[in-house]
Parts: structure tokens; sequence; C-alpha cells
């Protein structure tokens, strides 16, 4: 299991030195048994382990979750929630005007017919990407706490 994918919130949302706590929700047995070693690979103050997923959404509204293994995992961090929609804004802003580029590269003619297979394909590739990262985004934004 890991818990790499939440990794990228922390370090603008604590102090280096600052252990916060690891709650999760799945396979209880297998959380129970390497809590332990979870909560001292990771530097957690505590790995605190839900029955069930409503629970555990409850008591970590608005953090991210990450899902390994079919293991719900989420970092409690207590986070600016002002500051957080601001820059949830402005990554959905940036992401909209990728968008916005491929789409107008791929609804020009001249380029589609012009251009490598490939090209067109990579450009179709990343404007999926995009597309599914703008929704991430969005679902996050509608997760924080009002």
């Amino acid at each position: 299991m890991a818990s790499g994918g939440l990794a990228g919130y922390a370090p603008f949302l604590r102090q280096p030195a600052q252990r916060i706590p690891l709650y999760a929700q799945g396979d209880s047995t297998f959380l129970k048994e390497a809590a332990a070693q979870i909560q001292a690979l990771a530097k957690l103050s505590e790995v605190k382990v839900f029955e069930d997923e409503a629970t555990l959404q409850k008591e970590g509204a608005g953090a991210p979750v990450a899902i390994a293994d079919g293991n719900h995992l989420l970092l409690k961090i207590e986070i600016d929630v002002a500051a957080e929609r601001v820059r949830l804004g402005k990554e959905i802003d940036r992401i909209s005007g990728e968008i916005g580029k491929c789409r107008g590269k791929l609804s020009n003619e001249s380029f589609v017919a012009k251009a490598p297979p490939a090209v067109v394909a990579q450009e179709t590739q990343r404007l999926s990407d995009f597309e599914q990262t703008l929704v991430k985004l969005q679902d996050q934004l509608q997760r924080l706490p009002a």
C-alpha cells in the first residue's frame, strides 16, 4: 500500500516536522495489522481505521483521499479552505485554458489534415487527460467544506 498519492498535499499544508494522522478504511484486518508499520514508515501521528466509508468521509471532510488496493487513505490535514479554493480555482482556469487550446487544434481541419497521425493522437490524449484532471479538480472544489 502506498500513501505517495497524498504526499503532494502535505508539503504546503504543514510543517515538515509536524506529524499528522492517517485515516483509513478498507481491509480492516490488514490495516489494523499494518498500522504500526505504516505509522513508522510514513512518520504519522496515528493510523485510525474506520469500518465504513461514510464515517471516514464525515471525520475527514474535505481532506484528500487516495485509494490503494481498495483501501481508502485520507491524510487528516487542517487546511486554509479559502486559500485552497483560490488555488483550485486558478488550477481549474489553467486546465480549462489548456482544454480550449487542444480543442482549437483538433477542430482546425488544416492541423488535423497536415499533422502526422501520432501528433493528432497525442493531442487527443492530452485533451482527454486535461478533461479528466478538470473533473478531479472540480470534485475537490465541491468537497471542500463551506
